[in-house]
């Protein structure tokens, strides 16, 4: 795995020169530049620091505005930019959700959302819709989950459609307490992935265009063991660890880590040893690589610890505090 010092070079590598050739370059030659910045950003979005993907993307971002309104751009050329628009415009959303700039994060999300639409990019669209179903999710799941409905049909038959079902319903059942809501999910995300087939599944971590049996398995296991029911988590929490652990993606390697440490928790018999050697883990591999996500994640496990076992984990909490 590259070091995060290196995978800084690439990304500076990669926007940098999209900036200076954005007045003198063709339009088809920049659109194919900034595609494949794009690329490289999706590449190293689990191992790279997410200040410095930000940093790139908010350049390609501003490219993405300055040429439709200087040039112009007609039939397939103004749509073929639409769409590549609205992939960056949906990345940084992502992005920026891991960050903990909700607001932000909103706001780039539903931007990216109207552009994909006016583009006829449904998947995307419905991609796009689910950084605010989870920004939302957190203060009102009843409306995350109109909004998931709506983000799965503007999606179709893709693999943002199990996305939504897999990880936004289920987790918005999940934060109500809807057992049946959340497996009735989970069951809908596996049904959707096994009619796609193996092409649409992609590598395990951020992506646009797929989406991984490995993170559907995570968040199955995340909504299930959320809402109690850990005999069904079990099974998609392994299979997620089996795929994910191993694969050198750091930001889903974390987030494995950060749910086996939960499932510890949540059993009938809690292990806060086990929690918090799966946690420490976790915090080690994020320093890294912080994120106001594996923050939140840390104090919400310890605050579980400590109901459960009477264990917490401050010193995580305080190691991970300065990420919120």
């Amino acid at each position: 795995m590259p070091e995060p010092a290196d995978r800084r070079r690439v990304l500076t590598a990669a926007v940098a020169p999209i900036v200076a050739m954005t007045d003198q370059a063709n339009t088809s030659d920049l659109h194919e530049a900034c595609a494949q910045a794009l690329g490289q950003t999706l590449d190293s979005y689990e191992t790279s620091d997410l200040t410095d993907i930000v940093a790139g993307l908010t350049s390609l971002e501003e490219v993405m505005r300055t040429v439709p309104r200087t040039r112009r751009l007609r039939g397939s050329v103004a749509l073929d930019w639409m769409r590549l628009h609205a992939a960056v415009t949906t990345t940084m959303a992502g992005a920026v959700y891991d960050q903990g700039r909700h607001s932000h994060a909103v706001s780039l999300a539903d931007r990216a959302a109207t552009v994909a639409r006016a583009a006829g990019d449904g998947p995307l669209a419905g991609r796009a819709l689910t950084v605010r179903a989870r920004v939302i999710r957190q203060h009102n799941p009843a409306v995350a989950l109109q909004i998931a409905d709506a983000a799965g049909r503007i999606a179709g038959t893709s693999p943002a459609r199990a996305l939504v079902a897999g990880k936004v319903s289920a987790s918005s059942y999940a934060a109500v307490g809807d057992v049946a809501g959340v497996q009735r999910s989970v069951a809908h995300a596996w049904k959707i992935m096994e009619l796609l087939g193996s092409s649409a599944h992609g590598r395990p971590g951020f992506a646009l265009d797929t989406y991984s049996p490995a993170d559907l398995a995570l968040a199955s296991a995340e909504a299930l063991t959320t809402v109690g029911v850990a005999d069904d988590a079990g099974p998609h929490l392994e299979r997620a660890s089996e795929l994910i652990t191993d694969s050198g993606q750091t930001g889903m390697v974390i987030a494995v880590y950060m749910a086996r440490a939960r499932a510890a928790l949540s059993r009938e018999r809690p292990d806060p040893y086990e929690a918090r050697h799966h946690a420490s883990r976790a915090v080690t591999l994020s320093l890294q690589r912080p994120a106001e996500w594996v923050a939140r994640l840390v104090h919400d496990i310890s605050a579980l610890a400590n109901r459960r076992t009477g264990h917490d984990m401050d010193d995580l909490v305080a190691t991970t505090s300065p990420w919120f």
